[in-house]
Protein backbone atom coordinates (compact mmCIF):
# COMPACT_ATOMS: atom_id res chain seq x y z
CA UNK A 1 0.00 0.00 0.00
CA UNK A 2 1.61 3.19 -0.67
CA UNK A 3 0.87 6.32 1.30
CA UNK A 4 1.70 9.91 0.68
CA UNK A 5 2.57 12.70 2.81
CA UNK A 6 2.67 16.50 2.22
CA UNK A 7 5.96 18.43 2.66
CA UNK A 8 4.66 21.87 4.38
CA UNK A 9 2.92 21.50 7.87
CA UNK A 10 2.85 18.10 7.75
CA UNK A 11 5.86 16.96 8.07
CA UNK A 12 7.56 20.50 8.22
CA UNK A 13 6.45 22.89 10.46
CA UNK A 14 6.64 25.79 7.81
CA UNK A 15 4.40 28.00 9.31
CA UNK A 16 5.23 28.82 12.75
CA UNK A 17 8.70 29.92 11.22
CA UNK A 18 7.02 31.76 8.26
CA UNK A 19 4.91 33.63 11.26
CA UNK A 20 8.02 34.40 12.84
CA UNK A 21 9.42 35.92 9.77
CA UNK A 22 6.20 37.67 8.81
CA UNK A 23 5.77 39.02 12.38
CA UNK A 24 9.52 40.71 12.10
CA UNK A 25 8.45 41.91 8.38
CA UNK A 26 5.37 43.55 9.49
CA UNK A 27 6.17 44.61 13.11
CA UNK A 28 3.50 43.03 14.72
CA UNK A 29 2.70 39.63 15.93
CA UNK A 30 1.21 37.31 13.49
CA UNK A 31 -0.03 34.01 14.69
CA UNK A 32 -1.09 30.37 13.00
CA UNK A 33 -4.61 31.23 14.18
CA UNK A 34 -4.44 34.55 11.59
CA UNK A 35 -3.70 32.19 8.49
CA UNK A 36 -7.29 31.43 6.62
CA UNK A 37 -5.52 29.16 3.81
CA UNK A 38 -2.62 26.70 3.14
CA UNK A 39 -1.46 29.19 0.42
CA UNK A 40 -1.83 32.21 3.10
CA UNK A 41 -2.71 34.79 0.28
CA UNK A 42 -5.75 36.62 1.64
CA UNK A 43 -4.87 35.93 5.30
CA UNK A 44 -2.22 38.86 5.93
CA UNK A 45 -1.76 41.94 4.87
CA UNK A 46 0.84 41.18 2.32
CA UNK A 47 1.29 41.14 -1.10
CA UNK A 48 1.79 37.67 -2.92
CA UNK A 49 5.31 38.50 -3.40
CA UNK A 50 5.68 39.26 -0.28
CA UNK A 51 4.55 36.33 1.60
CA UNK A 52 6.31 33.90 -1.26
CA UNK A 53 9.83 35.72 -0.37
CA UNK A 54 9.04 34.55 3.22
CA UNK A 55 7.87 31.46 1.99
CA UNK A 56 11.48 30.48 0.11
CA UNK A 57 13.56 32.40 2.96
CA UNK A 58 12.25 29.96 5.07
CA UNK A 59 13.15 27.05 3.46
CA UNK A 60 16.33 28.67 2.57
CA UNK A 61 17.25 28.55 6.22
CA UNK A 62 15.91 24.58 6.12
CA UNK A 63 18.26 23.51 9.16
CA UNK A 64 16.17 25.71 11.33
CA UNK A 65 12.80 24.32 10.40
CA UNK A 66 11.73 22.30 12.69
CA UNK A 67 9.35 18.95 12.22
CA UNK A 68 5.61 18.99 13.29
CA UNK A 69 5.67 16.69 15.77
CA UNK A 70 8.56 14.38 17.82
CA UNK A 71 9.34 11.27 16.47
CA UNK A 72 8.70 12.06 12.51
CA UNK A 73 11.37 9.96 11.64
CA UNK A 74 10.49 6.31 13.70
CA UNK A 75 7.05 7.31 12.66
CA UNK A 76 7.27 6.95 9.01
CA UNK A 77 9.91 4.46 9.57
CA UNK A 78 7.14 2.10 11.49
CA UNK A 79 4.71 2.76 8.39
CA UNK A 80 8.14 1.39 6.08
CA UNK A 81 8.47 -1.64 8.30
CA UNK A 82 5.00 -2.29 8.47
CA UNK A 83 5.29 -2.49 4.37
CA UNK A 84 3.99 0.71 3.49
CA UNK A 85 5.42 2.75 0.44
CA UNK A 86 6.18 5.48 1.73
CA UNK A 87 5.74 8.73 -0.92
CA UNK A 88 7.01 12.06 0.55
CA UNK A 89 5.06 14.82 -2.60
CA UNK A 90 5.57 18.64 -2.38
CA UNK A 91 3.59 21.49 -4.23
CA UNK A 92 6.36 23.84 -3.27
CA UNK A 93 7.40 25.92 -6.15
CA UNK A 94 10.57 23.84 -8.43
CA UNK A 95 12.88 26.53 -6.92
CA UNK A 96 12.88 25.18 -3.47
CA UNK A 97 13.35 21.38 -3.90
CA UNK A 98 16.90 21.39 -3.57
CA UNK A 99 15.96 22.81 -0.12
CA UNK A 100 13.82 20.50 0.75
CA UNK A 101 15.30 17.36 0.01
CA UNK A 102 18.36 18.51 2.33
CA UNK A 103 15.47 19.33 5.13
CA UNK A 104 14.22 15.64 4.78
CA UNK A 105 17.66 13.88 4.91
CA UNK A 106 18.77 16.30 7.54
CA UNK A 107 15.77 15.04 9.66
CA UNK A 108 16.22 11.63 8.64
CA UNK A 109 13.23 11.33 7.14
CA UNK A 110 12.36 7.60 5.98
CA UNK A 111 11.25 7.48 2.38
CA UNK A 112 10.83 5.29 -1.15
CA UNK A 113 9.94 8.05 -3.26
CA UNK A 114 9.99 11.90 -3.66
CA UNK A 115 7.15 14.16 -6.10
CA UNK A 116 7.87 18.15 -6.53
CA UNK A 117 4.75 19.25 -8.06
CA UNK A 118 4.69 23.17 -7.84
CA UNK A 119 1.73 24.54 -6.82
CA UNK A 120 -0.91 23.87 -9.22
CA UNK A 121 -0.78 20.05 -9.77
CA UNK A 122 -3.25 17.64 -8.14
CA UNK A 123 -1.27 14.77 -5.82
CA UNK A 124 -3.81 12.34 -7.23
CA UNK A 125 -0.91 11.76 -10.01
CA UNK A 126 0.58 10.40 -7.87
CA UNK A 127 -1.39 7.11 -7.95
CA UNK A 128 -0.90 6.11 -4.15
CA UNK A 129 -3.44 4.81 -1.93
CA UNK A 130 -3.75 7.15 1.01
CA UNK A 131 -3.01 10.95 1.12
CA UNK A 132 -2.08 13.20 4.33
CA UNK A 133 -2.30 16.73 3.58
CA UNK A 134 -3.01 20.13 5.14
CA UNK A 135 -4.78 21.49 1.98
CA UNK A 136 -8.53 20.53 1.82
CA UNK A 137 -8.54 20.89 -2.20
CA UNK A 138 -6.18 18.02 -2.57
CA UNK A 139 -8.02 16.23 0.22
CA UNK A 140 -11.34 16.63 -1.17
CA UNK A 141 -9.82 15.65 -5.07
CA UNK A 142 -8.15 12.16 -3.38
CA UNK A 143 -11.37 11.25 -1.66
CA UNK A 144 -13.41 12.30 -5.06
CA UNK A 145 -11.44 9.62 -7.02
CA UNK A 146 -12.23 6.81 -4.29
CA UNK A 147 -8.60 7.24 -1.80
CA UNK A 148 -8.07 7.69 1.67
CA UNK A 149 -7.80 11.31 2.54
CA UNK A 150 -6.37 12.70 5.87
CA UNK A 151 -6.66 15.72 6.54
CA UNK A 152 -4.07 17.03 8.76
CA UNK A 153 -5.72 19.54 11.10
CA UNK A 154 -4.12 23.23 11.26
CA UNK A 155 -6.02 26.28 12.32
CA UNK A 156 -6.56 27.09 8.62
CA UNK A 157 -8.35 23.56 8.04
CA UNK A 158 -10.17 22.94 11.53
CA UNK A 159 -13.79 24.21 10.41
CA UNK A 160 -13.12 22.05 7.09
CA UNK A 161 -16.24 19.58 6.83
CA UNK A 162 -15.56 16.43 4.44
CA UNK A 163 -17.05 13.74 3.32
CA UNK A 164 -15.08 11.34 3.99
CA UNK A 165 -11.87 12.62 5.00
CA UNK A 166 -10.65 11.72 7.74
CA UNK A 167 -9.31 14.62 10.04
CA UNK A 168 -6.06 13.72 11.92
CA UNK A 169 -3.57 15.93 14.57
CA UNK A 170 -1.05 13.59 13.94
CA UNK A 171 0.87 10.95 12.48
CA UNK A 172 0.05 8.82 15.09
CA UNK A 173 -3.55 8.95 14.09
CA UNK A 174 -2.84 7.83 10.95
CA UNK A 175 -0.75 5.02 12.43
CA UNK A 176 -3.96 4.46 14.73
CA UNK A 177 -5.62 4.32 11.54
CA UNK A 178 -4.05 1.44 9.80
CA UNK A 179 -3.46 -0.25 13.59
CA UNK A 180 0.04 -0.17 13.45
CA UNK A 181 2.03 0.18 17.31
CA UNK A 182 3.52 3.58 18.37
Amino acid sequence: MKITFDVDNVLADSMTCWCRKATKHLGRVVTKDEIKSHKIVGSISMSPPEIFKLQDEVWTEWRDLPTTEEDLPQKLGLLKKSGFHVVIATSRPLRSINWVKKWLAWQKIPYDEFFAFGPYRSKTEIGTDALVDDAPDQIREFVRIGKTGFLYIQPWNRNVKMKKAIPVTNIGDVLRFYRLNE
